[in-house]
């Protein structure tokens, strides 16, 4: 990730997102504002993070990588969400993996700059107590999607989920990166095709070169059942 320097900006950005008033002075002068690129991994499973990370734009994908080898999609997040959370409380290993989508904005805090001083602000720690509540409610929800969903109901919410509300956002499916989105749905590459294959057919989605377009969104909301991974 690389650091933007327009202090007016992220000025914006945390009055907008009200982050000056749960923060401190202190921690306020602390913030740092960074961009993350398409794809760019910003904490990965299994390190211990430095930073605490307040997402204000874009959107990011949280995944786990289990013991075969394989990822499964857990959830995406959109501002207001928060990275390293969890890790700055109980100081261990980040569980998951986060990946931005799409060009992200982030205002970051080391945890230096602020573990000896959040426990003594109210105001933080009821954010981030319902920070963490929130994600704990999406996580157990997802978790039925993901166990209890046929695989096309959990491949429309994955649409639904990285596209735009206009539905004239479309998604590279090249065969590498449908093998990767197979595992991440916990299901097979031939499986998914079949369903790919299927939506196409009842002029759902279409494909155009190496992407899919969205061709009636209703149908593939109601595909969903309103479950999403947000």
């Amino acid at each position: 990730m690389k650091e933007v320097l327009d202090f007016e900006l992220l000025c914006k950005l945390a009055r907008q997102f009200g982050l000056d008033r749960v923060l401190d002075e202190h921690a306020l002068t602390e913030l740092r504002l960074l961009e993350a690129d398409q794809g760019e991994t910003i904490c990965e499973k299994g390190e211990r993070p430095e930073r605490l990370y307040f997402l204000v734009q874009g959107k990011l994908k949280i995944f786990t990588t289990l013991s075969n080898g394989k990822s499964l999609l857990l959830r995406f997040s959109t501002p207001l969400a928060l990275v390293g959370d969890l890790e700055l409380v109980n100081g261990k290993n980040a569980n998951n993996t986060v990946q931005s989508v799409n060009r992200s904005l982030l205002l970051a805090i080391s945890y230096r700059a602020i573990q000896n001083t959040y426990v003594e602000n109210s105001k933080f720690l009821h954010f981030m107590l319902s920070q963490v509540t929130h994600k704990l409610h999406t996580f157990s929800n997802l978790s039925s999607l993901n166990m209890l969903y046929p695989v096309e109901s959990r491949f429309a919410s994955y649409l639904l989920s990285i596209t735009e509300q206009d539905a004239a956002a479309s998604e590279e499916i090249q065969t590498s990166k449908l093998t990767e989105l197979a595992d991440l749905l916990g299901t097979s590459y031939r499986h998914l095709n079949r369903v790919i294959q299927d939506l196409c057919g009842r002029d759902i989605i279409r494909k155009v070169r190496r992407k899919i377009v969205i061709q009636n969104i209703e149908e593939l909301r109601d595909i969903a059942g309103g479950n999403i991974y947000e």
